[in-house]
């Protein structure tokens, strides 16, 4: 029955989605990946005024180092997390944990270069190495982007190297007992680090939660539409099928009971939709650019109607409109403002495409979150539980998206 196949292709999609959520693919429209975008915007802001702040400091210890080790060490800093900025407000980020990493890699790689530039002067100032203010910060980028034990690393190494440099840079020698200011700084950096790992774990779990429900509500919605077949083709076998067997008796067939007995293997092959008679490509045209009407009046379609009137069974209209508008819907939300969107349609004797374009911001295909749940359900779904159909979704960050829904006879 194609409702029970339905339902068998619903729950797939949904387990799909499930499974990409919990594989670790996601996207910004996600509660994890604005988090891991708003989050890493303002750690990689805080390294900036750190090191803006520590400038002075920077400066006025130059003279421990070689000339080259203090616009060295600026560049390995700062540059990683102005690249993490940037990338925040592209509209899909993509890379923030190389990123995140890169802002670790930095911060170590200047602490060790340090003790390769030190001349063996010292500064008995407070700040011999301007380093020494914020080893943690890069952490907790790394436990945003779900790199806890990176960060762990990060935490304890950085602060150990730079504390140690610290020390050099003021004493010309390490004094155990002032060396303990490192464990301090960790123990405050990991007080943070933390923090954000308890509030990364909750995201991911209201995700999770969010993935599961939807889910279930896939489920149960196609387990109520096979009941709901199951009960249609009770009563259809109750009041047809044998009520004609029962009127059967020897002899010659009454040309009723032939008719009865037609009309009821009719009524059997029917559909859910089977009410409504086959649709001219003309009636088939209207009802695309209804649906595009309906979602945006800023749609352009281009439907051309052959001049020979095939039909096509309503399912088939059914589906395609219908995942149209889903793909027009999606546009509408997640294209981006001063987009543009067209439908175009092809009608053939036994075949119809339909292509839905924008020019919009695009996405991973293959990343679709559960949010998205229209994409696998509202068009792959729906098109791959019509006989003959099948959809395909060409889409690339910041290259557009295309959708194509197609349908041949069988």
């Amino acid at each position: 029955m194609v409702v029970l196949d339905r339902r068998i292709d619903v729950r797939r999609a949904a387990g799909d989605y499930l499974e990409g959520f919990r594989s670790g693919v996601r996207s910004d429209d996600s509660d994890v990946g604005r988090l891991e975008r708003v989050g890493t915007r303002f750690v990689g802001l805080g390294l900036l005024v750190f090191i803006a702040v520590m400038i002075p400091v920077a400066i006025g210890r130059a003279g421990l180092t070689a000339t080259w080790w203090t616009p060295l060490s600026m560049v390995l800093v700062a540059g990683p997390p102005i690249l993490m900025v940037i990338v925040t407000f592209r509209p899909v980020p993509r890379g923030l944990v190389p990123l995140a990493g890169a802002c670790s890699i930095g911060y170590i790689a200047a602490t060790l270069l340090w003790f390769v530039a030190w001349n063996g002067a010292t500064e008995p100032e407070r700040w011999a190495v301007w380093l020494v203010q914020f080893p943690p910060v890069a952490s907790i980028a790394l436990v945003l982007v779900s790199r806890t034990r990176w960060a762990l690393a990060h935490l304890v190494v950085a602060t150990l190297l730079v504390h140690v440099a610290n020390q050099l840079g003021r004493h010309g020698e390490v004094h155990v007992s002032q060396l303990l200011s490192a464990p301090l700084t960790i123990t405050l950096g990991g007080v943070f680090v933390a923090v954000a790992y308890a509030t990364t774990r909750n995201v991911w779990s209201l995700d999770a939660r969010r993935a599961d429900m939807l889910a279930a509500a896939a489920t149960a919605a196609a387990d109520m539409a096979a009941e709901a077949e199951r009960a249609r083709f009770a009563a259809l076998i109750h009041d047809n099928v044998i009520a004609a067997l029962l009127a059967v008796r020897s002899g010659t067939p009454d040309p009723r009971l032939i008719a009865q007995a037609a009309a009821a293997l009719d009524e059997l092959d029917r559909s859910d939709e089977a009410d409504h008679g086959p649709v001219g490509a003309a009636g088939f045209s209207s009802r695309l650019r209804e649906i595009a009407d309906t979602v945006s009046d800023q749609v352009h379609c281009h439907l051309v109607a052959p001049e020979e009137e095939p039909m096509y069974p309503y399912a088939v209209m059914s589906a395609i409109s219908e995942s149209t508008g889903e793909a027009i819907r999606n546009w509408r939300r997640h294209a981006g403002p001063g987009t543009r969107c067209e439908v175009a349609a092809e009608f053939g004797p036994d075949t119809v495409r339909v292509l839905v374009r924008d020019n919009g911001i695009g996405f991973d295909p293959a990343a679709i979150r559960p949010e998205r749940f229209g994409v696998a359900v509202g068009i792959r779904g729906r098109m791959e539980t019509l006989p003959g159909g099948s959809a395909e979704i060409n889409s690339a960050p910041g290259r557009g998206t295309t959708v194509v829904l197609d349908w041949r006879r069988p």
